[in-house]
């Protein structure tokens, strides 16, 4: 009897998703799917050229991708999770899946547990249930938005939570549902604060999500008012400080480089990172910061030099085309990390934003305390110029030069 005829669409389900292993896989083997292989073979030649690949990682991806090929039917899309999997073998991970997902969205399927999930899950294991619940409706609203609300960058949402996280660990002794808290409990919880104005801005925003959806009766801190802290007052670095950042940054042409652009332009750590080649122009000696072109120092324009003669000779076929690069930024497009170029200032005896504060008291000094000149020269706002101002000339109406 001949078997009975499968509906128009119909597809075999599957009984078990057994996990791919591909870590024992050969790329010898002959792909189960030779259009797949050519296309991702294809798309890491690409990838290669454009962010400068060494040729030793090319072939480790190469050979990632083979092994890959071999072990996957036509069609079958590969999970993140399988090529991860694969770095203790030899194979650059992140690499392969950067081919992959480049290649086509549809080739990978990320199960990659989100980090940020993996911390909340930690962090408030403790919570009773109902307290969870309650927080849970907050983080939604927060990753996710709502009609009438953006959803926060993650390292906004990680802020808001580590903020919130002590107060909701104190409750959970007394409390099993932020119903039950009270204005006095918030008035309590930050007299013992050292940062009362952050911790209470997530404390309003985690009510104030509450409230609008009704999961509380009222806002406890709807009419508590904290003012933020009082900047604290520049302070100059001492001559001695000065001469041993210059002492590290001689032999060193990437700290020289971050320390003529902060020393000496007073730029933010921000701006130093996001610098790239098209905005510095050396036979000119100019600067673009977008809102404004600066001139060169003589300083600054050897620094740089040095800085791109070592960068062309350190990383001649990267296509990143910011500054300042790292072994592994070479490889990629985006900037260095904020915490790199912190770590280059370790074991000195100043920091980045402490040189930056020298920098400008310095123009301060010269300029006689003129907040205008000051605002104008490194772009600041009135407040932060008033500051600089007035710890030159305590005693100077500086407010008057403003008008």
């Amino acid at each position: 009897m001949a078997p009975a005829a499968r509906p128009k669409g119909w597809e075999q389900p599957i009984l078990v998703d057994a996990p791919r292993d591909c870590r024992h896989a050969s790329s010898l083997d002959p792909p189960r799917d030779p259009g797949f292989l050519q296309l991702v073979l294809r798309q890491a030649d690409v990838l290669a050229e454009h962010n400068g690949w060494p040729p030793r990682t090319l072939q480790q991806v190469r050979r990632g991708l083979r092994m890959i090929a071999s072990c996957h039917e036509p069609g079958e899309p590969v999970k993140a999770s399988t090529v991860t999997a694969m770095s203790p073998h030899g194979v650059p991970g992140l690499r392969v899946l950067e081919v992959l997902f480049a290649a086509s969205d549809d080739l990978v399927v990320d199960d990659r547990t989100d980090s940020l999930t993996v911390w909340i899950d930690a962090k408030f294991a403790s919570l009773p249930p109902r307290i969870r619940d309650e927080l849970d409706a907050w983080i939604t609203v927060l990753r996710h938005g709502t009609p009438r609300r953006r959803a926060r960058p993650r390292i906004t949402t990680f802020t808001l939570l580590a903020a919130a996280h002590p107060f909701l660990t104190e409750i959970t002794d007394r409390y099993t549902t932020l119903r039950e808290v009270t204005r006095q409990d918030v008035l309590d919880w930050l007299d013992d604060r050292k940062h009362r104005a952050s911790d209470a801005h997530a404390l309003r925003d985690l009510f104030g999500v509450l409230k609008a959806q009704r999961l509380v009766f009222a806002n406890p801190l709807a009419r508590i008012h904290v003012g933020s802290a009082n900047p604290s007052t520049p302070a100059a670095l001492t001559g001695e400080a000065l001469h041993a950042i210059g002492d590290a940054a001689k032999n060193d042409p990437t700290l020289q480089t971050v320390v003529a652009l902060i020393g000496v332009h007073a730029l933010r750590p921000h701006q130093v990172r996001d610098l790239t080649l098209d905005q510095i122009d050396l036979p000119n000696q100019r600067i673009n910061l977008g809102t404004a072109r600066r001139r060169l120092d003589a300083y600054t324009t050897a620094a740089l030099a040095a800085y791109l003669h070592y960068r062309h000779q350190r990383w001649p076929d990267t296509g990143n085309q910011h500054l300042l690069l790292t072994r592994r930024t070479a490889h990629e497009r985006g900037p260095v990390s904020a915490y790199w170029l912190t770590s280059l200032f370790d074991g000195l005896s100043a920091t980045a934003a402490q040189l930056r504060e020298d920098r400008i008291l310095e123009e301060a000094r010269a300029a006689n305390g003129d907040p205008l000149h000051i605002a104008v020269m490194f772009g600041l706002s009135a407040k932060p110029a008033l500051r600089y101002a007035k710890t030159v000339w305590p005693g100077e109406p500086a407010e008057q030069k403003l008008t």
